[in-house]
């Protein structure tokens, strides 16, 4: 409970930003010159991606340029700002940081999907043609084949081609938020702290890294907002019919991109469309002035609305079946999700308690809940104080502020719950935008307050949880799940593989991150892996482990619809005792291929700390 304490701290700081800032942001700020700007911050970002490769950690290079970057961002933003210059010096600090992570990571493949992209776009290139490409994709085959371009015109290795594209489209996101703000918000500024939202949204710089089919739909759906809102204002029929033309071929290619942000999305726009009902009560609007449902307004979602039905009717995916009978099975109480269970092998994990709720608070992931909180609550009492200021772009930004709450750390545990908020951080760029404006519009006495709120909250988003999910000394919490390999222990898991194609006599077991890694080799391991109170246990012939489970969390399972969530924690000295007890067939330094005829039973011994 002290934990949630971050919204009260949020609240506070709140409440003292607003007090001390106006209406309308002051106009006696010096300017500084863009070019000199543009050169600092650049160089900075620069410096920061070398010294993180040299160095090989992130941490102290960008804790300094990020926050220095983004107070000097702050300050050009809050005087008379130069457009180019501000969405420059935004995107490299975006990049650096993003290439940081490349640059100072193995392989990094976050929640397991990179492994199965990457092998797919392998298999892709091999097969050449759409249907080979596994999971249900080869139904939507936009990603593979945008990542398989890359791959061909740059001879990238698969997974390179795909991290650094998803790096160089997530970097257009900053450049795409301000003309989104400018557009539907009706201002420059606003336009301008919309694009300084990406940097500090850590969903942006967590997905610009973990790049995969859904970050590519929400940066196809960023841009289908912005042509949606020119198109309600196209002032001529001609344009009209450009953008029309425009919006058409995007929906196309959107819908053959991903299937579940859709229908995300149609949730946040369900919200949305409640509140376009609401608006014009508020505004003392009569409702035969309102134009919320002329059909330039919506036909790019009617559009694109229908192509999805026909185009899931005649050629539907596994993928789309399974989320729509998981998701009727649960709603209608015939199905449900299999509950979640972590057992600890010989491992002691830390306790609750006031004194890890406060240092918890101290964390990078504290700090950014209570930024990110108190920054939209301003944008709350802007919208309260100042709400005929706020008519136009007025129904996206209450949207977002509704939803922000998703955004926030929240005791409810709630599986994929990440694919959700990466659709609403769509739209909480908006009310964030209104926040952060407010903000900088503090007086010259005060302006010290804003910059530092701006790059502690700038600061800690490039080392949450979530965006540095590889550096444990940036969180106090249990050992989390591994989310990269080093290029070694890649390497030894494909040549894992490798040996029990050639050798095996018998199906294989492993964990959900080694078996996603064997997909990359061909291979895969078809006997399931159990983890229960008296041990690990497989029918399978084969059970391979690694050094590394000694230092993570370690899923098993393939997912929902497995019907095994559980995750184990075992100890150096019990993964030690097994490995001396078990045959071993195949051995290298980071990879253990056990062999039984009987299967296994009781692996690591019973559930609990060691005695």
């Amino acid at each position: 409970m002290l934990r949630a304490g971050y919204a009260s701290i949020g609240a506070v700081v709140a409440l003292i930003l607003f007090g001390v800032s106006q209406a309308e942001p002051p106009n006696h700020s010096k300017r500084l010159s863009p070019s000199l700007a543009t050169k600092v911050v650049f160089i900075g970002a620069a410096g920061a991606v070398i010294a993180a490769a040299q160095l090989n950690s992130r941490l102290l290079p960008f804790g300094i340029v990020l926050p220095l970057g983004l107070i000097l961002v702050a300050y050009q933003i809050r005087g008379d700002p130069s457009p180019p210059a501000v969405l420059t010096q935004l995107g490299s600090l975006f990049a650096a940081l993003q290439l940081g992570k490349y640059v100072t990571t193995g392989f990094y493949f976050g929640g397991t999907d990179t492994l199965a992209h990457v092998a797919a776009v392998d298999t892709l290139i091999e097969a050449r043609y759409t249907a080979a490409i596994p999971h249900g994709y080869d139904l939507y085959p936009v990603f593979h084949f945008l990542i398989g371009a890359v791959k061909h015109a740059t001879e990238l290795p698969a997974y390179d081609a795909l991290v650094l594209t998803g790096i160089g489209l997530m970097t257009l996101v900053v450049p795409i938020a301000y003309l989104l703000g400018q557009s539907i918000l009706g201002s420059t500024r606003l336009g301008l702290t919309a694009a300084l939202s990406v940097p500090i949204l850590e969903f942006f710089s967590y997905h610009a890294v973990y790049f995969y089919p859904q970050a590519l739909a929400s940066v196809f759906l960023l841009i289908a907002l912005y042509v949606n809102s020119q198109l309600r204002r196209a002032g001529d029929e001609r344009t009209f019919r450009r953008l029309s033309v425009f919006v058409i071929a995007l929906i196309a290619t959107m819908v053959l991109t991903h299937h579940l942000t859709y229908l995300l999305f149609a949730a946040v726009a369900a919200v949305a469309l409640v509140v376009a009902v609401v608006r014009p009560l508020l505004f003392a609007q009569s409702a035969s002035s309102v134009e919320t449902l002329r059909y330039r307004w919506l036909f790019p979602g009617a559009i694109g609305a229908v192509l999805l039905l026909v185009y899931w009717s005649y050629s539907p995916s596994l993928i789309t079946v399974g989320i729509v009978e998981l998701t009727a099975g649960v709603l209608f109480d015939v199905a449900t999700v299999p509950a979640e269970q972590l057992y600890t092998y010989g491992v002691s994990l830390p306790a609750d308690s006031v004194g890890r709720a406060i240092a918890w608070l101290l964390t990078p992931t504290g700090i950014y809940a209570v930024g990110l909180s108190a920054l939209l609550l301003v944008a709350a009492y802007e919208l309260l104080t100042e709400l005929r200021s706020y008519r136009r772009g007025f129904t996206l930004t209450v949207t977002g502020l509704g939803l922000s709450a998703l955004l926030l750390p929240i005791p409810v545990a709630i599986p994929q719950i990440e694919r959700l908020k990466f659709v609403v951080a769509l739209v909480v760029l908006f009310p964030l935008s209104v926040g952060l404006r407010r903000t900088l519009s503090v007086d010259r006495r005060h302006a010290v307050a804003a910059f530092v709120v701006i790059a502690m909250l700038g600061g800690a988003t490039g080392f949450t949880v979530l965006v540095a999910d590889d550096l444990p000394e940036t969180y106090i919490d249990e050992p989390r799940e591994q989310v990269e390999m080093t290029d070694s222990e890649f390497d030894s898991v494909g040549t894992t593989a490798s040996f029990l194609q050639r050798h095996g006599d018998g199906p294989a077991a492993t964990d959900r991150v080694t078996n996603r890694a064997f997909e990359t080799s061909g291979f895969n391991a078809t006997s399931p892996l159990q983890a229960r109170p008296g041990g690990l246990r497989t029918a399978g012939t084969y059970l391979v482990v690694r050094e590394r489970w000694t230092d993570h969390l370690v899923a098993l399972g393939q997912g929902l619809r497995s019907g095994e969530l559980n995750s184990f924690a075992v100890s150096d000295s019990r993964f030690a005792a097994a490995d001396s007890r078990h045959d071993k067939v195949y051995t290298t330094s980071h990879v253990r291929v056990y062999r039984s005829g009987d299967g296994f039973e009781g692996v690591y011994g019973t559930n609990g700390a060691a005695r």
